[in-house]
């Protein structure tokens, strides 16, 4: 007789279970505290709203854009044999070594090849950015060809970047970046790069991940003759 009651009873627990699951797939959590509460005999009525006040919602679905973005220069690392600046004939775009600029931050042993500041974390976002958007990128916005862009500092082209976000009504949901590089040590300055592009994107702290990665060794990367950047983003619906 108890083990009739018992099994009874385990078989009500489950079929409760998954009818308050079947009703909303995403309040699980609620679903289980439906039941707690059916199973000490309040009505059905009570069970809802108990589940309507524990419903938190984040943020829809809908029209929410996702955007990637990357970059990557030539440089070299600082030795007695390299001043800070050294030119160069590598393209007609006069293009030259200068120092590194990482995230707002510069690392004065080593130079960057680059036509602007040579920053692929703001590039990358931006391109990012650009990207979700459905904008154009950001070579044929800034173009390296355009002197007005030569040692540019690219917070310029970033608080273009939010511009753009703003305009379309848009907010930044998160922004995560993987820095691939031998040198610099991203872990001794990620704080810092952190701050900058929470300053530059009027964003929390909190919303940006900065990450270093080394390449073993292999390749151009891996004998410190180049780095690289991936940036990826999540814009928000302002009205979501």
């Amino acid at each position: 007789m108890f083990l009739k009651g018992y099994t009874c009873n385990v078989v009500l627990i489950i079929l409760t279970y998954f009818i308050l699951l079947t009703k909303e797939e995403k309040n699980i959590k609620n679903n289980i505290s439906g039941y707690c509460f059916l199973n000490f005999g309040l009505k059905k009525n009570a069970i809802i709203k108990k589940r309507e006040k524990q419903n938190l919602k984040l943020f829809s679905y809908n029209g929410i854009r996702i955007g990637q973005g990357y970059d990557i220069h030539k440089i070299k690392v600082l030795d007695e044999e390299y001043n800070t600046y050294v030119n160069n004939d590598f393209n007609k775009n006069e293009q030259s070594f200068k120092t590194l600029t990482l995230g707002g931050v510069k690392i004065n042993n080593v130079l960057v090849l680059s036509h602007s500041d040579g920053d692929i974390i703001y590039h990358s976002i931006v391109d990012s950015i650009l990207g979700a958007l459905g904008s154009l990128d950001i070579g044929t916005l800034f173009p390296d060809k355009d002197e007005k862009n030569k040692n540019k500092n690219s917070a310029v082209f970033l608080r273009y970047a939010r511009l753009l976000i703003y305009k379309k009504n848009y907010d930044i949901g998160n922004v995560d970046i993987n820095v691939i590089a031998e040198v610099p040590k991203i872990s001794n300055i990620r704080n810092k790069i952190i701050q900058n592009i929470s300053t530059v994107l009027n964003i929390d702290e909190l919303q940006i991940s900065v990450k270093g990665k080394t390449h073993e060794k292999v390749g151009l990367i891996g004998e410190k003759k180049a780095i690289e950047c991936f940036a990826n983003i999540l814009l928000i619906p302002k009205n979501s």
